[in-house]
């Protein structure tokens, strides 16, 4: 059976090597971009790989996202994983008092109010084809060696969505699997092509993400470390 995903932020980075591996493993995959020509350049070398289409999506554009997911929702009837790459991380070197109420409020609408509205958009052909939402995530708790500001606090509420939602799915026998994996430190333009010890490529994160989609272990409402340990706020 066919299974169609839709993958934010992919024309580039880890979003761009979850689409790959979705493909090797037979999903049709929608490009989530937010630009058309560079979403066109990613979809051109991502055909090489499988059945792959462009979907323009901005998800700080709240007012678009449900007209965005009624439209996959009648073009791909299969539609079955939705996997919330996109974000943003706003200046990672500046001081946590110094951030601007609107520099804070566009850190959140990208990496949680979207995901959010995008995730409820979609939700009811998710439960009808028994699907999954898979979230990109980071660590939130400040250590000294790692405390953006506001990508931390935009990605906190994005965690406690993936183990609430998870709780709540479970309690109304929705069969719908949502997790989060926070793949470490990984060499991107997100964080200016940062490298150093422990710091891996976008490649092994992309199939890092898609081992842990398609390995048939429900994760719902655990949010995940790259090495497979759990994470517990408790």
């Amino acid at each position: 059976m066919t299974k169609t995903a839709l993958v934010t932020g992919a024309n580039k980075g880890i979003g761009y090597e979850i689409a790959k591996n979705l493909l090797q493993k037979g999903y049709t995959v929608l490009v989530g971009a937010r630009n058309v020509e560079r979403g066109e350049k990613a979809v051109s070398t991502l055909k090489a790989f499988g059945d792959v289409h462009l979907q323009i999506i901005d998800v700080s554009k709240i007012a678009e996202l449900p007209r965005i997911a009624k439209e996959i929702i009648t073009n791909y009837p299969d539609f079955s994983l939705l996997v919330n790459n996109a974000g943003i991380p706003g200046d990672m070197s500046k001081p946590a008092w110094e951030f601007t109420v609107a520099e804070l409020q566009a850190t959140h609408v990208t990496d949680f109010i979207g995901p959010y509205e995008l995730s409820r958009s979609l939700l009811p052909i998710l439960e009808k084809n028994e699907g999954q939402i898979f979230n990109v995530t980071i660590p939130i708790e400040p250590v000294s060696f790692f405390h953006p500001f506001a990508y931390m606090s935009a990605k906190a509420p994005l965690n406690i969505l993936t183990k609430t939602w998870g709780i709540e799915f479970k309690a109304q026998h929705k069969p719908v699997e949502i997790f989060a994996l926070m793949p470490g430190g990984v060499t991107t333009d997100l964080n200016n092509r940062l490298e150093g010890p422990g710091f891996k490529t976008p490649q092994v994160a992309g199939e890092l993400a898609v081992s842990l989609i398609t390995d048939h272990i429900n994760r719902s409402g655990q949010v995940v470390n790259f090495d497979g340990k759990i994470a517990n706020y408790t």
